[in-house]
């Protein structure tokens, strides 16, 4: 094993993102927390597959695209097809998708900025879109399509404690999500 969910100290010097392939969501918040020191109390997973149904379910997502975003070259190992051209737009599930992991031209920094930014316009979306009415479509497409993992105390979280976190992410204001890094941590 390679992983410090399996012994005290890293012997890999793979990068922390394939923790999940090795020992998966529980393991991977270990891992992260053995190696950045800092407590991690969830892990949640969207499939791509997820991921594109509960941007569909909120009818896209409004993006201010930097750039241009172009590759008409697909293959086993190849990057994704992407064509997208800069300005403010909305994304659908697929476009999301294959603007969120864009790795063609620049570096996984980009990409993680990128992602992040995306998350904050899913997460303004479901503040302004979002109805009653609306949430068992959102739930019905995540439902097959998620995995959770808590930290601490282990295991998959309640229903109930799923609730009550959508439940506050619901209610929070647009202004209200932060990114925070974590220091000395190298790319």
């Amino acid at each position: 094993t390679l992983f410090p969910y399996f012994r005290s100290t890293p012997i890999t010097t793979d990068r922390i993102n394939t923790a999940f392939t090795s020992c998966g969501p529980a393991g991977t918040l270990n891992t992260v927390e053995k190696l950045t020191g800092v407590a991690v109390n969830y892990l949640v997973t969207v499939d791509f597959h997820g991921f594109k149904l509960l941007v569909n379910k909120l009818h896209g997502v409004y993006m201010d695209v930097d750039q241009r975003y172009l590759n008409t070259q697909d293959g086993p190992t190849g990057y994704a097809t992407i064509n997208l051209e800069p300005g403010y737009q909305k994304l659908d599930g697929q476009q999301a998708l294959d603007y969120v992991r864009f790795r063609n031209t620049d570096a996984d920094l980009y990409r993680n900025a990128r992602q992040q930014l995306f998350l904050e316009a899913l997460k303004d979306r479901m503040a302004t879109s979002l109805s009653i009415t609306r949430i068992p479509a959102v739930i019905g497409a995540l439902k097959h399509n998620v995995e959770m993992a808590r930290g601490g105390a282990g295991g998959a979280p309640g229903i109930k404690e799923i609730l009550a976190y959508a439940g506050l992410a619901y209610h929070l204001g647009g202004g209200d999500l932060f990114r925070v890094t974590i220091p000395n941590l190298v790319d």
